[in-house]
């Protein structure tokens, strides 16, 4: 039949061996579920013990222990020996032979006889770690080199004078010595010299496990430092002066300033009346550099897997999904951060004579029955899982591992990601990364319930983009109406303006990056460009400023619904139709997932969506228009439903701590304080202020345009007015026929604009100002 052939010769899924004493089903063997481990948790104390060996003899805890003392008995009598002036018999004799063997060499053993006794004595691990035979080698190749190089910088002239000299111990002893010399013999000094830095490098390189090309690494990034340094040391000696000249007596000359960006100060604005800058010299590009990823993020901890506890589980829910007639097989077993994924195939039984396999629906339906039987909080019934040919039966873990965003980061699935704008989400239900493209989706939805991981998403997705893009290539608008999640980015370069805040001006920033989107076309148009991609390669070729993407963060939607929905709402239907080919990208998250906030309309331009844990199953439908969300653990527990995925994947979401946030905001805001060498100030709007001016960011949308806010009826009723002579309500509403509150709004707003008086006493009628 199809499902047996599926599981012939060549399938490589281990069986699952059932426990002693459960039978079998006749019609087919029992299965050993594949069990992926997920290695990252807390690893063992010390405390935690090996059992006794069989048969009475000593453990390897014991073992290990006495090893480890054994070591730091032997390097305390050698460094004893080596410094002490009468030194006995035994340690005498210890000291000279090994002088004499390895030279100056040889006061490195101690120390790596003491370092290891003491890494054995107060180990943290359950079992030997297993060293590789090439390190090892490396290792020993490595302290060979090092010997030969000591008996190099001797500069023995003939091979008697270097092995006599080795015989007192000096250079690298008889080891460096024959190595040195049979080097120079067969090279001569200077081929020598070469042979061995080429051995040095091959050394390093077994013995660090890495390729010869890593080893010089850190030549470039300090390079640009140093680099850096020196611009920055320069501006500082060669800051550009302002020559102002004032009303002084003769012979005296002017006062030289340093040149200030920003509002003029009441002594230079009287002074003042065409200033001249003089420039320093052509200005540059500042120079951004990302932050390093070992320096910014933690690793995660490592996990111990119980493969028997797995065993146990799976046993239990065959057995309970036998008793309530919907015999399976469990066929998997993958075990992530979070919950333990069993995959069940349905088994045949007999009906009316004829074998049936069971009903997928069935296994779902006793997910309440099986979260009784395993003693959990809730289970989530994945029927089927794509692309398998089993159902998932998803069961929480005791402990709920945290995934740190440096291993998505420096995992396979991520590095295959060829996009600035690439995103580390978290790791699935098989303890694999998952990562994203912004710029595929191209807009992302984020919704959940209050505490469920919205907030550190957003953070863990912005401090991601942070990490590979700079002010150049990426620039972020963000709203954060509740003052508390992303007010901790002011003062960063990425940001055009400081975050939003208040409500009132929340519409006039999206309408600005509405705007915007249209300027880029126009952009586009000009130069013949389909998209962004296009446009910046033209920009390049011709060596002009290319544009950056521009990432718009919302962090409530909520909010913005009440305030004003129909406004929200279609300026944001229409950013996410038509924003992409202009690189700007929408994030947008909400705590309360109904249908007023996230209507239909949005939802239908929003493909790709991460919902997180909520109350009901009709939020659930909401987000994801399907069930699954209400059963999910909280802390970052997710599923994430991609533009091009047949179903939503369960992740376990990226966690940022406040360290790894703060270091990489601090590391961006260190720009601002970094002077910069351009000081030219012509006219419009420099790259960047000059030396010892702090990078501050403006609001550019700080009063909207007014225009953008007037009735249209505005221009005809101030004619009306005009030619009536007199301004009252309710004649604009019999002369536009309108309602009595846009009447008045017209009436005040003439008030503002000056045309029309305030109201007279005793009437409502009002006086012309302005006839126009």
């Amino acid at each position: 039949m199809p499902g047996k052939a599926a599981k012939g010769k060549g399938s490589k899924t281990q069986r699952y061996k059932s426990p002693v004493g459960s039978k079998p089903p006749t019609n087919r063997k029992s299965s050993i579920p594949k069990v992926v481990p997920r290695a990252k948790t807390t690893p063992s104390a010390h405390g935690e013990r090996t059992p006794p060996a069989p048969g009475g003899g000593l453990s390897l805890d014991r073992k290990l222990d006495i090893v480890g003392v054994l070591l730091v008995l032997l390097s305390v009598l050698t460094i004893i020996g080596l410094f002490s002036s009468s030194p006995s018999s035994l340690t005498g004799i210890w000291v000279i032979f090994w002088r004499r063997v390895l030279g100056w060499g040889f006061l490195i053993l101690p120390l790596g006889l003491l370092a290891l006794g003491l890494w054995l004595v107060l180990r943290n691990f359950k079992r030997v770690p297993t060293l590789s035979v090439e390190r090892t080698v490396g290792i020993v190749w490595l302290y060979i080199v090092l010997l030969a190089w000591m008996h190099f910088f001797l500069f023995a002239e003939t091979a008697d004078i270097a092995f006599e000299r080795a015989s007192l111990g000096q250079g690298g002893g008889y080891i460096g010595a024959g190595v040195h010399e049979a080097l120079r013999a067969a090279l001569g000094v200077v081929g020598a010299a070469i042979a061995l830095i080429a051995a040095l490098l091959i050394g390093l390189a077994l013995a660090l496990d890495v390729s010869v090309a890593d080893l010089f690494r850190w030549v470039q990034p300090f390079r640009l430092r140093l680099q850096d340094w020196w611009d920055e040391h320069r501006a500082t000696r060669a800051t550009p002066k302002v020559v102002v000249g004032t009303d002084t007596p003769s012979g005296v000359q002017g006062v030289e300033e340093p040149v200030q960006v920003g509002l003029p100060t009441p002594d230079t604005a009287t002074s003042l009346k065409s200033p001249v800058v003089t420039p320093a010299r052509e200005q540059k590009p500042r120079k951004w550099v990302l932050p390093p990823i070992e320096e910014m993020l933690e690793k995660g901890s490592e996990i111990s897997a119980n493969d028997e506890f797995d065993r146990q589980r799976a046993h239990v829910i065959e057995e309970t999904l036998k008793s309530f007639g919907a015999p399976a097989q469990v066929v998997e077993i993958n075990r992530g951060p979070t919950i333990t994924q069993f995959g069940v195939e349905p088994d045949f039984i007999e009906t009316r004579g004829r074998r049936t396999r069971v009903r997928v629906g069935k296994i779902s339906a006793l997910a309440d029955d099986l979260a009784l039987a395993l003693a959990a909080k809730t289970i989530r019934v994945q029927a089927p899982v794509p692309g398998k040919g089993y159902v998932g039966i998803e069961v929480p873990n005791e402990t709920i591992s945290l995934v740190a965003l440096r291993d998505i980061v420096e995992s396979e699935a991520f590095k295959r990601l060829n996009s600035p704008l690439r995103i580390a989400l978290g790791q699935d239900v098989a303890g694999n990364a998952v990562a994203a493209d912004l710029t595929a989706m191209p807009h992302l939805l984020i919704a959940g319930a209050t505490g469920s991981g919205k907030s550190v998403c957003v953070n863990s997705l912005i401090c991601c983009l942070l990490m590979f893009n700079t002010p150049d290539d990426l620039r972020f608008v963000m709203v954060d109406p509740k003052r508390v999640e992303l007010t901790d980015y002011n003062g960063i370069p990425h940001l055009l303006a400081p975050v939003v805040v208040d409500l009132e001006r929340v519409v006039n920033v999206l309408k600005w990056v509405e705007r915007e989107m249209d300027s880029r076309y126009h952009k586009f148009a000009e130069e013949g460009a389909r998209n962004m991609l296009d446009y910046n390669q033209r920009m390049e070729a011709r060596g002009e400023r290319k544009l950056p993407y521009l990432i718009v963060v919302v962090d409530e939607l909520a909010d913005l619904m009440m305030l004003a929905p129909e406004q929200t709402e279609r300026t944001l239907t229409r950013l996410a139709q038509l924003s992409r080919a202009t690189g700007v990208h929408l994030i947008i998250s909400t705590q309360r997932p109904s249908v007023d906030v996230v209507t239909g309309l949005i939802k239908a331009n929003f493909p790709a969506r991460v919902a997180f844990a909520v109350a009901s199953g009709v939020d659930s439908r909401v987000i994801l228009d399907q069930l699954g969300a209400e059963r999910l653990l909280g802390r970052g527990d997710m599923l994430f439903q991609a533009p091009d995925a047949p179903a939503a994947v369960r992740l376990q979401g990226v966690y940022v701590t406040e360290h790894e946030l703060l270091s990489i905001v601090l590391y961006w805001k260190s720009f601002a304080t970094q002077p910069i060498t351009a000081t030219t100030l012509t006219h419009g709007v420099v790259d960047g202020p000059p030396a010892g001016v702090p990078l501050k960011q403006k609001a550019f949308w700080e009063e909207a345009e007014e225009d953008e806010n007037l009735d249209p009826l505005f221009e005809e009723a101030v004619d009306v007015v005009r030619q009536q002579r007199q301004a009252s309500i309710s004649m604009l509403q019999r002369r536009l026929r309108i309602g009595y509150t846009r009447a008045a709004r017209l009436i005040d707003s003439m008030e503002e604009r000056g045309i029309v008086s305030p109201p007279l006493p005793n009437s409502q009628s009002r006086e012309v100002l302005d006839y126009g």
